[in-house]
């Protein structure tokens, strides 16, 4: 019998793949981990996903202070 699941198709670097499955682990919504830089995921947790990854990559951005 084939199952049929609704999902979507990201594109991501192998560090923010890194970041998604780390928090894959608290709420799992990675339906399939296809390769280093692909993942399908369950269509329902898009927002919270990109908001927790935007939040992620803010820790790690670097800002240059401008002189005075």
């Amino acid at each position: 019998m084939v199952r049929a699941v609704r999902g979507i198709l990201i594109e991501c670097d192998p560090d923010a793949r890194e970041i998604l499955l780390l928090l894959n682990a608290r709420d799992k919504f990675i339906i399939e981990d296809l390769d280093s830089t692909h993942l399908f995921i369950n269509s329902t947790h898009l927002d919270r996903i990109q908001y927790e990854l935007d939040k992620e990559l803010e820790k790690n951005a670097y800002e240059v202070e401008k002189p005075v």
